[in-house]
């Protein structure tokens, strides 16, 4: 364990990535030193040729993602199989919404059917728990699988490579969302006024509240939403994404003309989607999230890089 500055960090790990070449098309694999486990990365048009990799003919768990760019959420579908390119290649035909797919094997096939229920069901409780950034494609929830709890302890040691090895090769982040840790003498909750004539009794504009975490940016509960929208943001890249929390009951009327209050958490991976949210409009959130003392979330995260 190094110490920097006073602070306990974890050492680094090395991710061996292995790009194959024009035979496979550019489909990658991914270790980690000192892992068992071995990830397959590729995309739809790999589908075909993974089938001849013997490697895959056997117990994994696999995500199915979609890349459109214009989604908000990343669609996600999790899985397992015995044999996990057969798998592939049967949602190849049978869904077509996805782009990309990752599977996870052991090198040393010491995986059996019962440990990738388990990783299925892990990952799928995980993902379900970020439901503003995850839209989840399973139809139903995992079975799971019961094991000895020593394979358990082994299993959640294999889950963390996994959660590792998905955010750090820039994939999708699975960790617990947290709000980050910062100095406790600073105030670091983000306001944002709404227009001028949402005011409350005291004549102070009303707000919305924001915080940093370890997946972007969380809109908190109790924040004043702008019920009003301006024609101009129907157009917007952001608009589709204020309509679905309002859709998804996130906003309820509150006391004030004009306004909603969150009534849940919102989790954003920018912050200028928080404040178009809160606002009805497209918004500078980078400019217009300040903290108490004025200072825009900008220029706190400009001298607070960690």
């Amino acid at each position: 364990m190094q110490i920097i500055k006073g602070c306990k960090i974890k050492r680094g790990q090395t991710i061996k990535l292995y790009i194959y070449g024009d035979n496979l098309k550019n489909l990658k694999t991914a270790e980690l030193s000192n892992w068992s486990g071995k990830a397959y990365i590729g995309e739809r048009r790999h589908s075909k040729l993974i089938q001849d990799i013997e490697e895959l003919k056997s117990p994994g768990v696999y995500l199915l993602l979609s890349r459109d760019l214009n989604e908000f959420q990343i669609a996600l579908y999790i899985g397992e199989a015995d044999e996990v390119n057969k798998r592939i290649s049967d949602h190849f035909r049978g869904k077509d919404w996805w782009t990309d797919f990752v599977i996870f094997i052991s090198k040393d096939t010491n995986l059996t059917k019962s440990h990738v229920r388990y990783l299925e069901k892990e990952l799928y409780s995980i993902a379900n728990e970020k439901t503003t950034l995850i839209d989840l494609k399973n139809n139903s929830n995992p079975t799971g699988s019961k094991l000895p709890l020593s394979e358990i302890d082994d299993m959640d040691e294999f889950l963390e490579k996994i959660i590792f090895m998905l955010k750090n090769l820039g994939i999708i982040n699975l960790e617990k969302i947290e709000v980050k840790e910062v100095d406790s003498d600073v105030d670091t909750i983000f306001y944002l006024d709404l227009t001028k004539d949402r005011i409350d009794e005291k004549n102070n504009t009303l707000q919305a509240k924001l915080r940093i975490t370890n997946d972007g940016y969380r809109l908190l509960k109790g924040s004043f939403i702008e019920k009003n929208e301006r024609p101009s943001f129907k157009k917007h890249i952001y608009y589709p994404l204020r309509k679905q929390f309002e859709n998804k009951e996130y906003m309820q009327d509150s006391e004030y003309e004009g306004c909603f209050i969150l009534i849940k958490d919102i989790d954003v991976r920018s912050p200028s989607a928080a404040a178009s949210i809160a606002k009805n409009r497209a918004t500078n959130g980078p400019k217009e999230w300040k903290l108490k003392d004025g200072t825009t979330l900008d220029e706190y995260q400009l001298n607070n890089q960690s």
